[in-house]
């Protein structure tokens, strides 16, 4: 492939990738470069890495990407083969500028996205609850919502760190099938949860520690009544997800997850939900 990066040609981005100041996987990223991005060859090769220049908004950046993203049939402005651009020579420096703006329209200039360091939104989803009395047979179980916001910042390119904030209703019934009655309940939460998450492709793999407070209750139907406090405790979820990239700087994630109380009290929680996170990088 090196023969075909020779210096001065212009070349298309087949799919997104990292622009990098040196040519190997692990130096430091200059940002994101979008598929489509057309680029200037500069002739140096190293393995699968290639030197490029691209004409950003704000200016030229130079930098090193694997030539895999590049798209295989590389650009030319005119029908002269391999050989005659490398022994073609440029008298200046000047010229040399023209000529890769004449192979790089201004109107085609990229937009390098820079690795973010954080994201940040908000979620919503719903839930099944299983409501567990160890005080008295009893047992609830039913759908309910949650909601909020969140913010996770990169610890490196695959795990962050975030705190999620918001609330949670359980609801639950259960069936007395001797005295033919339907018994209903009802809670709501404040949570706030430290969240770790590894980050595999467009898929999200999670596991929370979560202080839930409990704000209210209605008709409990048990023989002593439990008060918001006694829904108050901590819990540990877990769960999986998948981004779909809705534009360079906001992801759309589906995460299924469950949710185990670990409550001092006589009330023990299931919980399974599914929620949609709106993901903003920052």
């Amino acid at each position: 492939m090196a023969e075909e990066f020779f210096g001065g040609s212009a070349a298309e981005l087949a799919t997104e990738t990292n622009l990098l100041r040196g040519p190997q996987e692990d130096a430091e990223i200059i940002g994101r470069l979008p598929k489509g991005t057309l680029l200037s060859m500069l002739g140096e090769v190293s393995g699968n890495w290639v030197k490029i220049e691209v004409e950003l908004v704000n200016g030229i950046e130079q930098g090193w990407i694997d030539e895999r993203a590049i798209k295989s049939n590389v650009i030319e402005d005119n029908k002269e083969d391999n050989e005659s651009k490398k022994s073609k020579k440029v008298s200046s420096k000047k010229e040399k500028s023209l000529n890769k703006k004449r192979r790089i329209p201004e109107d085609e200039m990229a937009v390098l996205k820079r690795e973010s360091s954080f994201v940040y939104g908000i979620y919503g989803g719903g839930n099944y609850g299983i409501l567990s009395s160890s005080y008295e047979e009893a047992l609830f179980q039913g759908m309910g919502l949650q909601g909020g916001g969140f913010i996770n910042f990169f610890l490196n390119r695959e795990l962050t760190l975030g705190l999620e904030v918001g609330g949670t209703q359980l609801s639950g019934s259960q069936n007395t099938v001797e005295a033919n009655l339907v018994k209903s309940g009802t809670a709501r939460l404040v949570d706030i949860a430290g969240v770790f998450e590894y980050l595999y492709r467009d898929f999200r793999f999670f596991g929370a520690l979560q202080y839930s407070l409990g704000v209210g209750i209605a008709d409990f139907p048990i023989d002593e009544p439990p008060s918001a406090s006694d829904f108050s405790g901590v819990w540990l979820k877990v769960g999986a997800g998948y981004a779909i990239e809705i534009s360079q700087m906001v992801n759309l994630v589906l995460k299924g997850f469950y949710g185990f109380s670990f409550n001092r009290t006589y009330i023990g929680f299931h919980d399974f939900g599914l929620s949609a996170y709106l993901e903003f990088r920052g």
